[in-house]
This record gives C-alpha cells, structure tokens and sequence, in this order.
C-alpha cells in the first residue's frame, strides 16, 4: 500500500528532475558563448545594435547602440555566478545584474539576469531562439517594458571601439 507522504515525496522528486532536465549550466559563461558577434535590428527606425567579444573564459564585453545611447556591457563569472554589468552615460557606476535563471527547450536558451533594487530596468532576459536570432527584454517594477529583437551580422567579426 502507497501511503500519502510516499506519494508526496515522489511528486517532489519528480519534480526536481523534469526540472533539471531542462536547465543548462548557470555558473559558467560557456553557456552564453553564442552571443559572441553583432547583432542588430532589422528596422531602420530605432536601429540597434549589439556586439560581444570573449576577453577571457570569465569575461565577455559588449557594447550596445541606438541612435541616441550607447552602453558598455560585461558578463563576468565570479565564486560560480554570473553577473551582467552595464555602464551607462546617465549612471555614474556600473549596474550589476545577477543571473537568476537559465534554461534550455529545444533550440531556445533563455537567461534572466536581475537587479531588484535598481531604478529601472530590473529585469534583462536574453532569448536566444537560434543560431541568428534573439530577443531582449527589459523590464522594471512596474508593468514598463519593452522588447528588443536582434539577428546576427553575417560575416563580420565583432571589434569593440576602446
């Protein structure tokens, strides 16, 4: 006879692991090694731009672009998590970000890096949906948001301006 907290303690561990089938590794930046190269918009209008280079096995820079703003970018992995590091001209320090979720459905990887105490935004997730297309979102507190959707420059290797 299957008694009640046998049943629980099944679902529990059931649980974990269709959960861990699904997640990708979340303290390495191997994981994010297909960002490297350009991406940008496909409008005109509001045109955008990313760039990521690897610097080392613990470090990637990037760079993003408007036509009104420009941001330098770090991922840095440090003591097994990763963290997302924006410099913007309107903030006088470096933003971090932490990684908080990562996980992987078919061709799709998605990572969330997030900052709860930071003005805006809160919330940067990367969607990659393949080998030349991805999406950013950004996200605050309140329901402000917006959506960025990147495909990759072929046949041009990122260089970032220093």
């Amino acid at each position: 006879m299957i008694t009640k907290p046998l049943i629980t303690v099944f679902l529990v561990i059931t649980l974990f692991q269709s959960t861990g089938v699904q997640a990708t590794e979340c303290h390495s930046l191997t994981a994010l090694n297909w960002l490297m190269g350009e991406w940008q918009t496909q409008q005109q209008k509001n045109h955008t731009i990313e760039r990521w280079i690897k610097s080392s096995d613990k470090t990637f820079e990037g760079e993003g672009k408007t036509a009104n703003s420009m941001e330098y970018l770090r991922l840095l992995e440090m003591s097994g998590e990763i963290f997302y590091i924006a410099k913007v001209a309107h903030n006088p320090l470096p933003v971090a970000f932490k990684l908080t979720h990562c996980a992987k459905s078919g061709k799709e990887r998605h990572f969330i890096f997030e900052n709860k105490q930071h003005d805006f935004p809160n919330i940067i997730e990367y969607l990659k949906v393949n080998e030349n297309s991805m999406t950013i979102k950004i996200s605050g507190k309140s329901e402000n948001s917006f959506t960025i959707q990147l495909y990759r420059v072929k046949n041009k290797t990122a260089s970032l301006k220093k």
